[in-house]
């Protein structure tokens, strides 16, 4: 179900190939036939790979939804595109004061390294104030969305120092956002495999759509995962 079609001479930068989208699988119901249409995936937002940690991260905000009630009334997790078929997904942790959430795959072992291996790595220090970055995802869903799914490439620059706050820390990014974005990692041009953080949230609902936005900070991602693993 979840053979890979990615070529391995892919030159896309690194953090596209280590990016998956984040949907929902829900038959509708045709009224006009009094049945069940054949169930479509409607994409929600981003989630990527870590490869040394063999996980795969998404924001909090993005499957929060699913959480709250059975799955024929919110539809099934699934993960795929970016050249790799949807599979099952479910929750294995969920991080509601940092926006994080670790999702796991339901795949056959070979199936499952061969998607890890696409992933990237967290970092261990901040970026700097005018740092380039990039950053990949699946803004506005569906309407977007290839033959392949591919993802949507972006660059940006840090606009601010870490911003330290009670419980959380944050990154901000000079660069464009939108809905669908949210999950996606943020690596630094010069050091494309390492991941400073994952995109979350414009400053504020009213600014919706911007230029600017803030990111979880690897510190977080790191935390996470060391709970996921323990």
């Amino acid at each position: 179900m979840a053979k890979a079609t990615i070529q391995e001479d892919d030159s896309r930068p690194d953090v596209c190939k280590a990016v998956r989208a984040v949907g929902i699988l829900k038959p509708k119901f045709n009224p006009a036939k009094a049945t069940f249409d054949p169930p479509t995936i409607d994409v929600l937002g981003t989630g990527f790979w870590l490869k040394q940690e063999g996980l795969f991260v998404t924001c909090g905000h993005v499957i929060s939804n699913l959480l709250s009630g059975p799955i024929d009334f919110t539809g099934m997790l699934v993960v795929g595109g970016n050249g790799f078929s949807y599979c099952r997904a479910s929750v294995d942790v969920y991080d509601l004061m940092h926006d994080l959430a670790v999702l796991s795959m339901h795949l056959p072992d070979e199936q499952l390294k061969h998607q890890i291996d696409t992933g990237l790595i967290i970092a261990d220090k901040n970026a700097a104030v005018a740092d380039r970055v990039s950053y990949a995802g699946f803004p506005f869903g569906n309407m977007l969305l290839n033959n392949r799914h591919s993802p949507t490439y972006a660059e940006g620059i840090v606009g601010n120092d870490i911003l330290g706050e009670q419980f959380l820390k944050q990154v901000q990014i000079s660069g464009q956002v939108a809905h669908g974005f949210s999950g996606s990692p943020i690596v630094k041009i010069s050091d494309p495999m390492k991941v400073i953080g994952v995109v979350a949230n414009s400053p504020t609902e009213a600014i919706g759509q911007a230029n600017i936005f803030r990111g979880i900070s690897w510190q977080h991602l790191r935390a996470i995962c060391n709970l996921a693993r323990s």
